[in-house]
C-alpha cells in the first residue's frame, strides 16, 4: 500500500511487488483490473536530470509504441502526467514475462538442447522482425531478453536502440521512420547499405560487443546484434546437462575494453591492453584467434588498424575445443555468429534457415515490419 501511494499511477493498477530496479528507476509487478491481466510499470525518476538518459527514454517508447510482434515486449500505456508542465517521473505500462535469460542463466536448473535451440530460435525470430524495421537494438544481453515457461522469448529494453529510416535525422531522435521492410533481413536492403552515417559508438554491454564497436567502426551494420546473440547462445549452451552453476557465465567476460572503458590505471596505454588477458579484445582473440591481415585492411580506421597489429598472434582455442561436448551444429551457427569481420557474420535471416532449427522452425512466426 505504502508504494501504491508513493507510485503516482491510475487506481486500475494494483502495485502487486517490485520485480526489478536500475540507474532509470524500477519496475513493479501489478495488476490491472480493467483488463484483468498482468503489466509490468516502469517507473523512470528525475528524468530531465540526465539529458541523455531523457533522450534514451524518449527513443525507447518512440521505438516500442510502432513495434508489434509476440517476440518483442509490448507497450500498453504511457500514463500522462499530472501536469505536462511540471513533472519529473513518467510511468510505463508494459507487457510482463516470467523471467529474463540472465536470471534463468543463473538458475541451478539444467536446459535440454531442445529448450536452449528452441530460445534461441524464438529470440532470432524477434530479431528478424526488428532489423526488417530498420532498427539495430545495440544492447542485446540477456537481461534484456524476457523469457517465459513455454521458451518464447521477448526483446526489451530499446533505450540504446538506433532507427535507420528514410530519413536520416530519425538517428538522433530515435523516432521510427521506416516500418515498410521488404520480405527477408531488413539489414540487407541497398538503402541501409549505403548510408554512411557516423552512430554512436559507446553501446552493448561490455561481454556481448561487437569487436566493430569496441573498436569504433563507425558504419556498422545490423550484423552487431548478431554478435551479441552467438555471446548469448553460448552462455544458454553453457545450461545443458554437465555444467556446474558456478562455471556458467559469460563468453567473454572482458574486465576492461579499451578504448570505451580502459582498465582505470592504464587508461592511454593501448599497448597494455594488447598484452592482457582480461581485455575484451584479448579474450575474443584468445578463442577465436586473432584477424587475417585481410581482415584488418578492411577496418576503416588507422588507429584501430595499428591497435590490432599490437595484439600477438595466436590461433585461438576454438568453439569447437571448447563446445566438444555440444551438436556440431549448434557450434556451426555460434561460429558464423562470431566471426570477426561483420561482412562474414551470419544474418538473422540465414541464421532462421540453418539445419539447427529444421524441427523447430514455423515461417508463419518469421513475419516483417510490414504495416
Amino acid at each position: 500500500r505504502e508504494l501504491e501511494h508513493r507510485w503516482r499511477i491510475p487506481p486500475r493498477y494494483e502495485i502487486r511487488q517490485v520485480i526489478g530496479t536500475g540507474s532509470y528507476g524500477s519496475v513493479c509487478e501489478a495488476h490491472d483490473s480493467e483488463r484483468r491481466r498482468l503489466v509490468a510499470v516502469k517507473r523512470v525518476r528525475h528524468m530531465f536530470e540526465d539529458l541523455v538518459d531523457c533522450k534514451r527514454i524518449l527513443r525507447e517508447i518512440a521505438i516500442l509504441s510502432q513495434l508489434s510482434h509476440e517476440y518483442i515486449v509490448q507497450i500498453h500505456d504511457v500514463v500522462a502526467p499530472g501536469s505536462a508542465q511540471n513533472f519529473d517521473e513518467l510511468y510505463m505500462i508494459m507487457e510482463i514475462c516470467d523471467s529474463d535469460l540472465k536470471k534463468l542463466c543463473r538458475t541451478d536448473v539444467t536446459l535440454t538442447p531442445l529448450h536452449i535451440n528452441t530460445l534461441l530460435y524464438n529470440l532470432l525470430v524477434g530479431l528478424k522482425y526488428l532489423h526488417s524495421a530498420g532498427i539495430y537494438h545495440r544492447d542485446l544481453k540477456p537481461a534484456n531478453c524476457l523469457v517465459n515457461q513455454d521458451c518464447s522469448v521477448k526483446i526489451c529494453d530499446f533505450g540504446l536502440s538506433r532507427a535507420l529510416g528514410e530519413d536520416h535525422s530519425s538517428l538522433d531522435k530515435g523516432a521510427v521512420k521506416d516500418l515498410h521492410a521488404p520480405e527477408g533481413d531488413g539489414g540487407d536492403r541497398p538503402q541501409r547499405r549505403q548510408m554512411r552515417r557516423h552512430l554512436t559508438g559507446h553501446v552493448v554491454t561490455r561481454w556481448y560487443r561487437a569487436p566493430e564497436l569496441i573498436l569504433l567502426q563507425e558504419n556498422y551494420t545490423a550484423a552487431i546484434d548478431m554478435w551479441s546473440v552467438g555471446c548469448i547462445y553460448a552462455e544458454l549452451i553453457g545450461m545443458l546437462e554437465g555444467t556446474r552453476v558456478e562455471d556458467r557465465g559469460p563468453l567473454f567476460p572482458g574486465s576492461s575494453c579499451f578504448p570505451l572503458s580502459p582498465d582505470h590505471k592504464h587508461r592511454t596505454d593501448y599497448r597494455y591492453h594488447t598484452r592482457g588477458k582480461h581485455d575484451q579484445l584479448s579474450m575474443i582473440f584468445n578463442l577465436l584467434g586473432t584477424p587475417s591481415d585481410e581482415q584488418v585492411a578492411a577496418l576503416e580506421r588507422d588507429d584501430a588498424r595499428r591497435y590490432i597489429q599490437c595484439f600477438a598472434r595466436r590461433e585461438g582455442e576454438g568453439l569447437a575445443a571448447k563446445f566438444s561436448h555440444v551438436e556440431a551444429e549448434s557450434v556451426d551457427v555460434l561460429g558464423q555468429m562470431l566471426r570477426f569481420s561483420p561482412r562474414d557474420r551470419i544474418t538473422v535471416t540465414q541464421a532462421l534457415e540453418h539445419t539447427l532449427f529444421t524441427e523447430i522452425r514455423d515461417p508463419q512466426k518469421e513475419r516483417t515490419a510490414n504495416m
